[in-house]
This record gives C-alpha cells, structure tokens and sequence, in this order.
C-alpha cells in the first residue's frame, strides 16, 4: 500500500491522483500504525515495559517526522518532485522484504482471534477519551500542514526548501516527548502526561 501510494505520489499531475494517493496513505499509515502498536502491546505485557516499548516505537515515527520534512522540501527545491518519493518508496520496499524476513505470520485459530465487538469498545468511556484527546491533538498538525506552508509563501515569499524546515522543531519536539513521556508516565501518571500534552498544543495553536 505504502509502495503504491508514494509511486503514485511521484507520478501524479492531477489534483484527483494526488487525492487517490493522499486517501492510500492515510488508509497504509493506519493499517501499520494499529497493527504495530496492538503487536508492541500483546508481546509487552509489562505495563512498565509497554509504556517504554511504545514510547520508542512512536520515537521511530518523531525521527521519520524529523527528517522527511526537510528532507522533502530541500529534495523538491533542488533535486525535482519527484525524487523525495522515489527515495521513499525504496525504503518502503526494502522495509516490506525487511518486516517479510523478521515478523513471520503465525497461524491463529479463530476462536483465540476473537476480541471484544467494536460496538462494546465504542460505549468505553475511557476509549473515546482517548480517542477524542488523540483526534484533537492531531487535529493541530492536520490543520498546520495544509495552511502553513501556503502562508508562508504568500506573507514571507519563501522558496520550496524552507517549507518543511519550518515543521522542524514541532518534530524534534515530537522525538524528545515521545521517548521521555514513555517512561515518565508510570512515574506521573498518563493521564497527567495526556492533561500536559493537551494543554501544550492548546498553547502552540493559540500563539
């Protein structure tokens, strides 16, 4: 999915491919992102050892963050549109063989793959806590994205390379939080960690 979506991403002249590609990497990155996260949780059983593994985890996703929004603006300015895609789906390929050799599928009878109905899970108050907290703090950086970078181009006539620099201390914050809040947060309490969290990107928005 990821592999066809920056090939179409590369390729693309159209405002409707762009959207076809746009609409297959949000549908891969929430495939991964469940999928790796539910499998960190089900081999950490610790709730100690969760927290940590799952700050580490998220830390690999900061560090992609990091470096693909310059690294993609600076690609774009002196290298052409497509080549940041190109590189990417390399890397998507090389991790597909990667994940293909290492997290062999294993063969699970239906009646221990059985969960909880998501009817159930939807009337968890703790759950649509924390998925209304995570769709509001992610709703920030959604509505960053988009109009951000035309901004700056209209107010401050900045060339193409300066554009994904500009989301670089958001990502290098990201990093820092997500390594440190992993293991903080069986000290402080996460839902004290989740209460700073949010208070933060109330704050940013705002200034």
């Amino acid at each position: 999915n990821m592999l066809l979506t920056v090939v179409v991403f590369a390729f693309s002249g159209t405002y409707a491919l762009l959207f076809v590609a746009r609409t297959l990497q949000g549908i891969g990155s929430s495939f991964s992102s469940v999928a790796g996260l539910g499998m960190l949780a089900s081999v950490y059983t610790d709730n100690y050892e969760r927290g940590r593994a799952m700050g580490i985890a998220l830390g690999g996703l900061a560090l992609g963050l990091l470096v693909g929004a310059p690294f993609g603006s600076v690609m774009y300015e002196f290298v052409g549109k497509s080549s940041p895609f190109l590189i990417l789906a390399f890397l998507a390929l090389l991790d597909g063989a990667l994940q293909l050799c290492i997290l062999w599928p294993s063969k699970v009878s239906p009646e221990s793959a059985m969960g909880t109905p998501l009817l159930t899970l939807l009337k968890d108050p703790y759950i649509l806590v924390a998925a209304g907290s995570i769709c509001l703090a992610n709703m920030g950086v959604a509505i960053l994205e988009p109009t951000l970078p035309i901004w700056m181009m209209q107010t401050m006539c900045s060339p193409e390379w300066q554009l994904g620099l500009a989301f670089l201390p958001a990502s290098v914050a990201y990093l820092i939080g997500t390594n440190l809040f992993g293991v903080l947060a069986n000290k402080m309490g996460r839902w004290l960690c989740s209460l700073v969290g949010m208070v933060a990107v109330g704050i940013s928005l705002l200034c």
